[in-house]
């Protein structure tokens, strides 16, 4: 164990699929935790979806860094033994099968505790593991729709409810998930004790709302959105700002900025609930002028009259601009079958290091041989394994 890798000797069993649950291993793996993923022959199904090529995509390069795969047949009883020798050695145990599923195979949290009191046991579900929905499937999508996000990014131009497409509520509910995990090995060092921890996306969506919800309730429903307008994004010249007037102060320096000082001077506007009332006469002026000139243009002039503003940016210009190379925001790793991307260094774990086990995303069973060596099978027994398409071990 040490500061930059406390979790350093803990042996983690991933048996789940797609962003959520791997993402709470993943970042067991970041801080030194042992992480052995368990597949299917075919691999996680997050192998099949987003950019990539031999089942090497996005999804699964970002949510297994830093673990060893190992892929085999849980329907077969000796594939099923491997995984109850697996979960007898874990401190953390990590599922997202459908509620009553991982029952039906036998390792369910009453099953792994017998053997393993000290476990501490992650089930990740849509719904939670009661009420009317519990066995329902879920996808971030879907989440987003139940718990009103999509309601809250409802198109200016179209009027209707959007998703974000960068998986909020899986990434959100992995953090969430791994903060219990990590809370629950602190735990156990007092009580000797593991512990189960149920976990939804239906919880994680909430909480990442938790403001704009708790907004909502105050104002009976007629929550009227940020504290502060104008707040948006405006088109420029060549490209977009985002821009926030957060005080009644600013406003009068921000019609001056954009040519129309007639709108600083009218006392009408000088107030939050004034601006709001004529949202649209404030919207159609800012767009008017903010497309005469460039993005770049408007930021240093916002700047100056200290508004806050920044351009939107893609990924390109991002993984470009000099403030994330300062603060080390990516580091770039060679990768099977994709080569060379970056990786985000998200704020605790050390960051990556190409060549490093941490930042070495895993093919679909690359390490079979040596998890099961591991375990104590000998050469003859893997290969009879292999053989027997019990196992499947990368070449």
């Amino acid at each position: 164990m040490s500061h930059e890798f406390p979790l350093e000797g803990l042996n983690v069993v991933d048996m789940s699929q797609g962003i959520a649950g791997p993402s709470a291993g993943m970042m067991l793996a970041q801080y030194g935790a042992e992480v052995v993923k368990i597949e299917p022959k075919e691999g996680d199904w997050s192998r099949s979806i987003t950019a990539g090529a031999e089942a090497m995509t996005s999804m699964a390069i970002a949510t297994n860094l830093g673990k060893r795969s190992i892929a085999l047949d849980l329907k077969q009883p000796r594939g099923a033994e491997i995984v109850r020798r697996l979960a007898r050695r874990a401190d953390v145990f990590i599922e997202n099968f459908r509620t009553g599923v991982m029952e039906r195979l036998g390792f369910g949290y009453a099953h792994v505790c017998a053997y393993n009191p000290a476990v501490v046991y992650l089930s990740v579900t849509g719904f939670g593991q009661q009420g009317p929905m519990r066995s329902q499937p879920a996808t971030d999508a879907i989440l987003q729709a139940f718990t009103g996000m999509m309601r809250v990014n409802i198109g200016r131009e179209d009027g209707l409810p959007h998703r974000l497409e960068c998986w909020p509520i899986d990434i959100a509910s992995g953090i969430y998930a791994f903060q219990a995990i990590a809370m629950a090995l602190y735990a156990r060092k007092e009580t000797g004790r593991g512990r189960y921890i149920d976990a939804s996306l239906m919880q994680g969506g909430a909480g990442l709302q938790a403001v704009r919800i708790l907004d909502h309730a105050i104002t009976r429903g007629a929550s009227v959105g940020a504290g502060a307008f104008p707040v948006g994004t405006f088109r420029t010249q060549d490209g977009w700002i985002n821009l926030s007037v957060l005080k009644d102060a600013l406003w009068e320096p921000f019609c001056r900025v954009i040519g129309r000082p007639d709108l600083g001077a009218d006392p009408g506007l000088a107030g939050l609930s004034g601006r709001r009332a004529r949202a649209a006469e404030i919207v159609a002026a800012a767009n008017e002028s903010l497309a005469r000139h460039s993005s770049d243009y408007w930021c240093e002039q916002m700047r100056a009259a200290g508004i806050l503003n920044e351009r939107v940016n893609d990924y390109d210009a991002l993984l470009a601009h000099p403030q994330a190379e300062a603060n080390a925001t990516f580091t770039w790793v060679e990768q099977p079958a994709v080569g060379r991307v970056p990786h985000p260094n998200v704020p605790g774990p050390q960051p990556h290091v190409a060549g490093d086990a941490r930042s070495h995303a895993p093919r679909v069973g690359e390490h079979t041989r040596r998890v099961l060596a591991d375990l104590g099978y000998s050469r003859p027994e893997i290969n009879g394994l292999i053989e027997q398409a019990t196992v499947f071990a990368a070449a």
